[in-house]
């Protein structure tokens, strides 16, 4: 035991614990001298989240002073002992345990509001231990909590004042305690809760999601590139291969794979999985939880319905290095063998493969026209083992041209691109089963590589690569590689440009 001149025996119960108290806080300082931590190395990029200069500001100010009290808490709770030990009166202790408690208590306020000003650059979850149990991360927190400084602090002050604290203030004390348990992660999450929906002023979304391997969101309202995110599974790095958009704003559906073993280099040598995906309302994008298990294979097309229901396209090899592909959908998950090189809603039911099309005679037997044009279709009512699943037809176009990325819209209209020559620039065009109603779009550079509509169908979205336009390094699209137009449906097909950049647009949803 520590010699310290005590006047009175009452005296040695208090000191003692205050010399215990100020012992444990030096100890926190000494700790990760004799165990550094370890330095752990990532490949990804953390993720950085931009605030004011004035918030940035008030954060620095609270990080210096809470890292000063702390540095001298050992030698401020050093000298409260000394006075403690010193000084005889009732009220003296107990206005002196209030300052310990103070002391140790506001670098962790402070923490706290340093964080809810300038939140710490985040980073990839890969580079971090995998997450452990809530039950033992809760019992850990409550252990650190029952032997550290602050809760020593307590009974040194009750001992020093020799007052026994009654039920009631027991109670008052433990409720105060889980008040602020509860309080701390719901100032944090509460931003997001007033932020709103990721919504413009007029009602669509306000980002676009480029899902080329890292999703990059884009704000269409200031035409800047809002977030990149490099999303990891456990402790690697995944790429996303394809998005789609629910009806709910800020909610995606990801197909997020893996590369593993020796044929990596191929469809077989990839594990796929489905996850959500959210952009709040500042466009951070965030992989949320996993609706599949692992697919084998990679998952490189999505497309949800109306009614919410997701479909996918999967791809993989066999034994002998034939590549297999399949059609799929979730709730309940079924898969059929069919080209699925591109796959969209034609309705609640029917699933349609725009690149298996089909031409048929109108008249059994003959061999010139007219023809039917046709497109396969799954009826998704029907188990895999119905041949009657996969006989449902779409009507497709009849018109010449290669005819690609079918987007249907909310009145059962589609749009559809008819890809471009040196002779014949791409064109959007709009239809009504098989027949064109309407020429949406027709470009006079570049050429028409995805397409995304908004969920109430008055606004479409189109990625343009002028890649393909470049001749001896010049681009007359106007310099940058890529752009998103948008194009309004219901006001005579106006159209901006509301982004150019370099990240590609294969990838397009909204």
């Amino acid at each position: 035991m520590l010699s310290v001149p005590i006047r009175g025996p009452r005296r040695a119960q208090p000191v003692f614990w205050w010399w215990l108290a100020a012992a444990y806080a030096l100890w926190e300082l000494v700790l990760p001298l004799l165990d550094p931590p370890r330095r752990i190395v990532c490949a990804g990029m953390p993720t950085v989240h931009r605030v004011g200069p004035a918030r940035r500001a008030a954060a620095d100010v609270a990080e210096v002073i809470g890292d000063a009290v702390y540095l001298a808490g050992p030698f401020l709770l050093a000298a409260i002992a000394v006075f403690v030990a010193r000084h005889d009166g009732a009220r003296v202790p107990l206005r002196v345990a209030a300052l310990g408690f103070g002391l140790l208590a506001l670098p962790e306020v402070l923490v706290v509001v340093e964080e809810l000003l300038a939140p710490p650059a985040e980073p990839p979850p890969g580079c971090l231990p995998e997450p452990t149990p809530a039950a033992f991360r809760i019992l850990s927190i409550t252990l650190s909590w029952v032997v550290s400084p602050l809760t020593l602090v307590l009974p040194a002050g009750a001992a020093g004042t020799r007052i026994r604290p009654d039920r009631g203030s027991v109670v008052r004390l433990v409720a105060a305690a889980v008040a602020v348990v509860l309080l701390v992660p719901a100032v944090r999450v509460l931003p997001e809760w007033l932020a709103g929906p990721p919504l413009a002023d007029d009602g669509t979304p306000r980002y676009a999601v480029l899902g080329n391997g890292m999703p990059e969101t884009v704000d269409l309202v200031t035409g800047r590139i809002a977030d990149e995110y490099l999303p990891y599974l456990g402790k690697r790095v995944a790429q996303v291969q394809a998005v789609a958009a629910t009806r709910q704003p800020g909610e995606y559906v990801a197909s997020v794979r893996l590369a593993r073993g020796p044929d990596e280099w191929s469809p077989r040598g990839h594990v796929s999985r489905l996850h959500r995906l959210t952009v709040d309302a500042d466009g951070k994008a965030k992989l949320g939880e996993s609706l599949t298990g692992r697919l084998t294979g990679i998952v490189d097309r999505l497309a949800v319905s109306r009614e919410g229901r997701v479909a996918y396209a999967r791809r993989t090899e066999g034994r002998d290095r034939q590549e297999q592909s399949y059609a799929g959908v979730l709730g309940p998950r079924r898969e059929w063998p069919a080209k699925t090189y591109g796959l969209y809603w034609r309705d609640a039911h029917t699933l349609a493969l725009p690149d298996d099309l089909h031409v048929t005679p109108l008249t059994p037997g003959s061999a010139t026209g007219p023809f039917e044009w046709w497109e396969a279709g799954i009826d998704v009512r029907l188990p895999p083992s119905d041949p009657r699943s996969t006989a449902a037809r779409v009507p497709a176009p009849r018109e010449d041209g290669a005819h690609t990325l079918p987007l249907p819209l909310p009145d059962g209209r589609t749009l559809r691109v008819r890809h471009g020559s040196y002779e014949q620039r791409s064109q959007l065009l709009l239809y009504e089963g098989d027949r064109t109603v309407a020429t949406v779009l027709t470009l006079d550079c570049g050429d028409i590589v995805s397409l995304a509509v908004e969920p109430s169908g008055r606004h479409v979205l189109i990625g343009k690569d002028n890649e393909n336009d470049q001749v001896a390094g010049h681009n007359p699209c106007g310099g940058r590689d890529y752009e998103l137009l948008r194009v309004s449906l219901a006001a005579g097909f106006r159209q901006e440009v509301v982004w150019r950049g370099d990240s590609s647009v294969h990838g397009l949803t909204w």
